[in-house]
């Protein structure tokens, strides 16, 4: 069970209190008398202490097997991949061909998407055979998954609703999404090699992509949906910014954060590098553990351009001008000074066409160097 969202609005209330209180206390020395500053620090360990309770409750009311599923989560140190079969759909690439591929450069963790308007495309008709079988080919190879769940999943436009939805209001959507919730769940409860849950990606994130709502009631049926069918695997969910802290509910298992340095501003009509610092990162994730209890991982970390038009369209030396051999292992360097040990890389699609169809082979030479670094097991 998790904490209700009174109570983890008073935690986090009370960490942020009490946080003030102590830097008032500090700011305070020899502005006040010592009585007033004792009165100030004591009161601001009180709440301290307040708010370590609550975090204890929360403990408690997580199972044992919960925390060692964490733990086994948060704790690795091997870097993983998306894919997608709606991007290889883009580049023209034969899905299959393309996981190989993708697995024979040595990834073994993949974050896979349970489209709605893939496995639903005609209501009523629910198919997981292409989802299955790319479960069962990362299996084969001693792999595990981390499977995107939600309305909004990787890869554009970011929410896949079926066709056959746009005639229906949004109440009848919400029912009929529910159901497929279910199936999925329902569907793959009992396969090992699925690690977690990715509960509706980057779902508070309204500058990109098409969205559904922002709803929290249906964002909580949903999470409440997964803990209730699976108790016992990790739920994941992503922060909409770097700067953003989550306060609210539902609170997952774990928070994961998306890692972009190079992409084309449509505004400035430029490539722009990121100006926000490894450190930023690191500093989110401890606030988070701070406020929430909860460890942060890297589900998304850019290793495929990001340019003014779609990546299969663009020359690749446009495509070279925000990712390319040198950029890639730039980019894992910089996640790796983030303290996040958890990390999936984004462009896998990418790397398999611009090597087989483009001959730079360089690319996917320097991603199998990555992988053999940091893969060892």
């Amino acid at each position: 069970m998790h904490k209700t969202k009174k109570s983890e609005l008073l935690q986090s209330s009370l960490v942020f209190l009490s946080s003030g209180m102590f830097l008032l206390s500090v700011f305070m020395i020899g502005g006040v008398s010592l009585s007033v500053w004792v009165i100030l620090f004591i009161t601001s360990l009180m709440i301290v202490c307040i708010a370590s309770a609550l975090r204890f409750v929360d403990a408690l009311g997580r199972p044992i097997e919960m925390f060692k599923n964490v733990d086994s989560i948060t704790g690795q140190s091997d870097v993983g991949v998306s894919f997608s079969i709606k991007e290889c759909g883009h580049y023209g690439e034969d899905w299959q061909k393309a996981l190989e591929y993708t697995i024979g450069l040595g990834f073994r963790r993949f974050r896979l998407m349970s489209y709605w308007d893939v496995y639903e495309a005609t209501e009523g008709d629910i198919d997981f055979t292409d989802l299955d079988k790319q479960i069962e080919m990362i299996e084969k190879a001693g792999g595990y998954v981390s499977l995107a769940i939600g309305m909004r999943q990787p890869r554009w436009p970011e929410t896949h609703l079926p066709e056959w939805t746009k005639e229906l209001s949004n109440e009848e959507v919400e029912q009929k999404y529910i159901k497929y919730h279910r199936r999925v769940i329902e569907h793959y409860i009992d396969n090992a090699t699925i690690q977690s849950w990715q509960l509706e990606n980057e779902f508070w994130l309204r500058s990109f992509g098409e969205s559904f709502n922002f709803d929290r009631k249906r964002l909580n049926k949903e999470f409440n949906v997964i803990r209730k069918l699976d108790p016992l695997r990790p739920i994941i969910m992503s922060t909409a910014k770097v700067i953003s802290l989550p306060l609210l509910t539902p609170t997952p298992d774990i928070y994961s954060t998306s890692v972009y340095r190079n992409i084309y501003s449509s505004d400035k009509k430029k490539y722009t590098k990121t100006s926000i610092k490894p450190k930023a990162y690191k500093v989110r994730r401890y606030l988070t553990l701070l406020i929430k209890n909860r460890d942060t991982v890297i589900h998304e970390l850019q290793m495929e351009p990001w340019g003014p038009s779609a990546t299969w369209k663009m020359s690749v030396e446009e495509q070279f001008k925000s990712m390319n051999p040198e950029e890639l292992k730039l980019a894992i360097s910089y996640a790796q000074q983030t303290s996040m040990t958890y990390i999936d890389t984004w462009g896998a699609e990418w790397w398999y066409w611009v090597s087989t169809t483009k001959d730079q082979h360089n690319v996917a030479d320097t991603v199998k160097k990555i992988t053999e670094k940091y893969n060892k097991s």
